[in-house]
């Protein structure tokens, strides 16, 4: 009896760890409004032992040439998003660049604002199980890479 205990909980793992490339394929990065795209670039995070998720990056362009890169990272290859908690605000003093983020909550998902004056922004939000999406910009607002941010993932 003890044998088919441990037959069907290995079972039960390898189904679930075989599920997880499955779940990460079907992400995608949507065309969003106001923005023109390129098409997505999709690369698979594979290794002789196998397939652990989806690489996606696509780029953005918006009126006036502003423009984003979004990428999202899924599957257990990638892991979840790790930050301090909600609330938290700080900045990289006294070494660094000048570096501010602040972690809060975006339509629920946590998620991590970046300023880095000299660079731009970013916004990473933690799309649910071992996806994360990060937008870049060195033009575009908090607002507006949240408001893009929502966008991908209502579509997803």
């Amino acid at each position: 009896m003890k044998f088919f205990r441990r037959s069907g909980t290995a079972v039960s793992v390898l189904l679930l760890l075989l599920a997880f490339p499955a779940a990460a394929d079907a992400w995608i990065l949507p065309d969003i409004p106001g923005f023109k795209a390129v098409e997505a670039d999709r690369t698979p995070l594979e290794a002789p032992s196998g397939t652990y998720g989806l690489w996606l990056v696509r780029n953005y362009a918006g009126e006036g040439g502003r423009r984003m890169k979004a990428t999202i990272m899924a599957g257990p290859g990638a892991g979840p998003l790790m930050t301090a908690p909600a609330g938290t605000l700080s900045d990289d003093r006294p070494l660094g660049f000048g570096s501010t983020y602040e972690v809060f909550l975006l339509n629920g998902k946590t998620a991590v604002f970046e300023t880095i004056p000299s660079l731009g922004s970013s916004l990473a939000v933690a799309a649910g199980g071992d996806a994360t999406l990060t937008l870049e910009s060195s033009s575009l607002s908090r607002e507006e890479l949240e408001r893009a941010a929502s966008a991908i993932l209502e579509n997803q």
